[in-house]
């Protein structure tokens, strides 16, 4: 393709991200629409073989590729065609990973995650207006004020966000005002999570957090490591005090875990998780292997609970799905299903990052959406799922950038390459 035609073809797709970006924490038409556009543009522009080469050897495209080749051919087995067909079109959005690792350029990766945490500071604005009263913003109230999705799919936006911000001011090379700004971000954002209802969101940034820390330490000094464990304990400490909200929320789950395991309650929000993992469990006894096929596990659930568990109809018969992204893919792809999935967070997680920076990004990824995945199945969600292919997509187009400089270094010279 010419420079022309493939600059032009970047550019479109740089600012198409840069919306999409902006989009997710504030307007969900807007995800819909530019990701079909990405989608399209990158498909059908001239090029798509020079960008599909590019991709023989990134690792992360293969795995994404299996995952979803697996759930296709799950079909022939599915007892829910439609189901699984209607499910299988979210997995579209995974595509985003190789489109952006082939043609989004360095600017437009900075003006991506700058504008991703922006917008994720107006909807924290918009958060604590509802919180107050100030504001009425669609189904938000102030028992829950996510303003713009479901509570759980907003923690584990904020929850990404406030590591994201983090990470800059951990590694980031920031004159002092900027580091002040970043610092008064990461803790407006994680204001934000504390007063939101989203304990999956809460419990996926805490041990993103301290993996992140982690990180981070080695090779530092004590000093610098002390220093900056007392500043994430302060904080927390802070966050605590001043959110009654998130000290009730915590409460009660400890009493919903009482309940559960004590009393044998299932009509909680964790007695409810509980219970479907329980008939989840007979589901993956009955399809070990390869499961129940995309979209046949519900079938399986609501017959399972009509026969051999009838005591948990009543707190669970009306769930769409197993609030549980692990007991979600076991049950409908069995144990390759397992491994399939695993196997993209390994190759984020594990794969080679030459900056620090971006290695500890694919980290807090990584660990926010392991995390998140034990109480919602976020890749079966529109915004959680994007967001993990935008991030991932940007974090595959350093990766590739990086391949091909040390390509290009091995066809030079000897004398050159010194």
């Amino acid at each position: 393709m010419p420079d022309k035609e493939s600059s032009r073809l970047d550019t479109a797709l740089g600012w198409l991200t840069v919306v999409l970006a902006f989009s997710l924490p504030l307007y969900r038409p807007w995800v819909t629409l530019s990701t079909s556009l990405i989608l399209g543009f990158w498909l059908f522009a001239p090029g798509l073989g020079r960008r599909c080469a590019e991709l023989r050897h990134h690792r992360l495209t293969l795995a994404v590729l299996v995952f979803v080749a697996l759930n296709v051919v799950s079909l022939a087995w599915t007892s829910d065609l439609h189901a699984g067909l209607r499910y299988l079109t979210k997995y579209r959005y995974l595509l985003l990973i190789p489109i952006l690792a082939t043609s989004i350029r360095p600017v437009f990766r900075r003006y991506t995650v700058n504008t991703f945490l922006l917008a994720t500071g107006v909807s924290v604005i918009l958060s604590f207006a509802v919180l107050a009263s100030v504001l009425q913003f669609g189904g938000a109230h102030p028992g829950n004020p996510s303003p713009t999705m479901a509570h759980l799919d907003y923690s584990l936006v904020l929850a990404l966000a406030a590591l994201l911000i983090l990470t800059r001011i951990l590694y980031g090379d920031l004159a002092a005002k900027g580091r002040l700004l970043y610092t008064a971000g990461f803790l407006f954002v994680t204001a934000g999570l504390a007063v939101n209802i989203g304990r999956s969101g809460q419990l996926a940034f805490l041990g993103g957090l301290l993996l992140l820390v982690t990180h981070w330490a080695r090779g530092r000094s004590r000093r610098a490591v002390a220093g900056v464990l007392a500043a994430v304990i302060i904080t927390l400490a802070v966050v605590w005090w001043a959110s009654p909200s998130c000290q009730a929320r915590i409460c009660a789950g400890y009493e919903q875990m009482r309940s559960t395991f004590s009393e044998n309650r299932y009509d909680s929000s964790f007695g409810g998780r509980v219970a479907a993992a329980r008939v989840a469990g007979e589901i993956i006894r009955q399809h070990p292997l390869l499961g129940t096929g995309v979209g046949g596990n519900i079938a399986a659930f609501r017959d399972l609970l009509d026969t051999e568990f009838p005591e948990l109809k009543p707190s669970i018969y009306w769930y769409r799905h197993f609030h549980n992204q692990y007991a979600q893919t076991a049950t409908e792809l069995g144990l390759v299903g397992l491994l399939a999935l695993g196997w993209i967070f390994w190759e984020l997680m594990k794969g080679r990052h030459i900056r620090r920076e971006i290695a500890a990004a694919a980290l807090v990824l990584g660990t926010v959406y392991l995390l998140g995945f034990i109480g919602e199945p976020y890749f079966r969600k529109q915004v959680p799922l994007v967001t993990f292919a935008l991030i991932a997509g940007l974090i595959s187009a350093s990766q590739l950038d990086q391949q091909s400089r040390d390509g290009e270094d091995r066809n030079l010279p000897a004398a050159d390459a010194g």
